[in-house]
């Protein structure tokens, strides 16, 4: 194995860099942005993920600019508590951390002259089990494998199984950071609340910033309120749990991001020959159970344990393949499910849904513990 060629550079992108410079793998990273940034939210890397972390050797400096999570806490609208699990009862620890943060940290420990930035993909062809990738710019690459590691809308997936839209899933996100803490924040917790069709939780991440994010159900691409993101979440949520009004209050408008959620539906194959996908270019999923990151990390060091045990790129991609979607497709499958619970908008459903997380309390808290149990 001689070059592998990674398109994106984001978390799955750079991780897989990373991962495979360990392994004395030679790679060079395409992305189409001019600098390496992730945009202004927070996410908890769960113990499957801390243990990818541990193993490239970056455990102990996610703990210092993140936040250890202990437990998940979760309410209805007005702060009843439902249910609340344990999430620190692993070997490896869960830690609250700007995506930025996780970002840098993969990409600095990577020589810098593996990332070509500004290069947008446009199109793959093999010759001789060679992958020439072209780009707009006119630049022509070539290497012994590909890894497409861009995104929701992945230009390599298109390339390899055809230009399918993603799925949308009828929900909105709005995420927000502060460094106001509100008075009934738990030290360790994250807080999330659950109402008729919406929803809003909270979470610290380090450096003293609070994390948090609100979903509501929405038509696809549906602007943003005429008064502004701000005002329009905060007639969203007026009646809810007192910090819930109080966070966004305290948020600049400027540091409120929107996004649409979609999914695909898991299917394979995912790979070709000598070419894969990876995170959301291969398994997008919802955030409703926090394993998008997560899953990227777990992928990027599979597919570099893979490549390392067999020089045949073809080989070592079916094998990543087999290994990863069992897993992935039941995350995929998970979260969409934890979305429809979220989407009940009658009251008397909303209290039934309410009174079955009380009862299901301990089922809820062994599932997350099976998911988070995992280790690449």
């Amino acid at each position: 194995m001689k070059k592998v060629i990674i398109i994106g550079a984001g978390i799955g992108g750079a991780a897989t860099a990373l991962a495979l410079s360990h392994l004395g793998l030679e790679l060079v990273v395409y992305e189409r942005t001019k600098e390496l940034r992730e945009v202004g939210a927070g996410l908890a890397l769960w113990a499957n993920a801390t243990h990818v972390l541990k193993s490239l050797g970056l455990l102990e400096k996610a703990i210092q600019v993140g936040y250890r999570t202990t437990n998940y806490q979760f309410n209805s609208q007005r702060g009843k508590e439902l249910v609340n699990v344990r999430v620190d009862g692993f070997e490896l620890p869960v830690v609250g951390i700007h995506r930025a943060e996780l970002h840098q940290l993969l990409w600095r420990n990577v020589p810098s002259e593996k990332f070509i930035l500004g290069e947008s993909f446009e199109r793959l062809k093999r010759k001789n089990n060679q992958v020439h990738a072209y780009f707009s710019s006119g630049l022509e690459v070539e290497g012994d494998a590909l890894i497409g590691a861009d995104g929701l809308r992945s230009r390599v997936r298109a390339a390899l199984l055809g230009d399918m839209p993603p799925t949308y899933r009828n929900f909105k996100t709005w995420r927000g950071l502060t460094e106001f803490v509100p008075k009934d924040y738990r030290p360790g917790y994250i807080h999330e609340y659950l109402g008729g069709g919406k929803g809003f939780g909270f979470m610290m991440l380090g450096k003293g910033k609070i994390y948090w994010y609100a979903a509501a159900t929405a038509l696809e691409t549906q602007p943003d309120a005429v008064i502004g993101r701000k005002k329009e979440l905060d007639t969203m949520f007026q009646d809810w749990f007192g910090a819930i009004p109080e966070l966004i209050a305290a948020t600049d408008e400027a540091q409120i991001i929107t996004t649409d959620l979609y999914d695909r539906p898991p299917t394979q194959p995912w790979s070709q020959e000598n070419i894969t996908l990876l995170g959301d270019a291969a398994h997008p999923m919802l955030p409703t159970i926090g394993q998008g990151a997560c899953t990227a990390l777990e992928d990027a060091y599979v597919v570099a344990k893979c490549l390392k045990e067999s020089p045949d790129p073809v080989a070592a991609f079916q094998k990543y393949e087999s290994l990863r979607f069992p897993r992935t497709k039941a995350i995929v499958e998970q979260s969409l499910q934890s979305s429809k619970i979220g989407k009940l908008k009658n009251p008397l459903a909303v209290g039934l849904r309410n009174t079955f997380m009380k009862v299901m309390g301990s089922a809820i808290s062994s599932s997350f513990k099976s998911l988070h149990a995992y280790r690449a």
